[in-house]
């Protein structure tokens, strides 16, 4: 058996950065972007306020270190940065952020989420179009803040985007990659129902070192819904 064709042990990455994105498929944009809402979470569209806790977020080097292209150290101008050129490039796909104002606290509050606490960024989870390591369609990534690590919260969210994505795009192929030693993630992708595709070195720039990395891919027909 090819070891690069099964379900695997081994996921988490953040979103890519834009690669020659194809306004043809844009099927996915800014304008159409829902907001989602989970049992604990709500994901809604990163906003300039955002700025300071996605800047305490990458600037731990043990969440960057799993993301090919954040540098270290990473300023709050960073990612002030980012979210401009989120909200003004055009590109086609989602960019969501992952709050904990989820529909529990709203059903026992009887309100949406206002509390800073309720309301603060927590993560990210984006699909955008690229063409990258061979591959060129629609790719997910992700990460989240350490203090929330171990709680199922990712899984939580990227089901959820993923849900969203194939109720419109159901003869779609999602694709992504993770650098091998992120278990975490790649369990998250094993429940969801990814395969693995290839395996490569490429660099990765909060390292400054090549990393292994592993490419993968989901199809509405293998989706395992959590």
């Amino acid at each position: 058996m090819n070891a690069l064709n099964h379900k695997f042990d081994l996921p988490q990455q953040v979103r890519m950065p834009a690669f020659d994105a194809d306004p043809t498929t844009a099927r996915l944009t800014a304008a159409n972007q829902p907001l989602i809402r989970t049992g604990r979470l709500t994901l809604r569209r990163p906003a300039a306020g955002d700025a300071e806790a996605i800047a305490a977020a990458l600037g731990n080097h043990r969440v960057a270190r799993m993301l090919l292209p954040v540098p270290q150290p990473y300023y709050r101008e960073d990612a002030e940065e980012w979210l401009a050129a989120l909200n003004a490039d055009g590109q086609p796909g989602w960019v969501f952020a992952i709050t904990l104002g989820g529909l529990r606290r709203i059903l026992l509050s009887g309100q949406p989420p206002k509390a800073a606490d309720d309301d603060r960024l927590v993560g990210v989870v984006g699909i955008d179009w690229q063409r990258r390591h061979g591959q060129e369609g629609w790719q997910i990534g992700y990460w989240l803040d350490e203090p929330h690590w171990g709680q199922g919260i990712m899984t939580e969210a990227v089901n959820a985007v993923i849900a969203r994505f194939f109720h419109g795009l159901m003869g779609e192929v999602l694709f992504s990659s993770v650098i091998a030693e992120n278990a975490a993630s790649l369990r998250i992708q094993k429940k969801l129902g990814f395969d693995i595709t290839g395996v490569e070195d490429v660099y990765c720039v909060p390292r400054a070192e090549q990393v292994r990395l592993i490419t993968t891919e989901l199809t509405f027909g293998s989706y395992m819904p959590m």
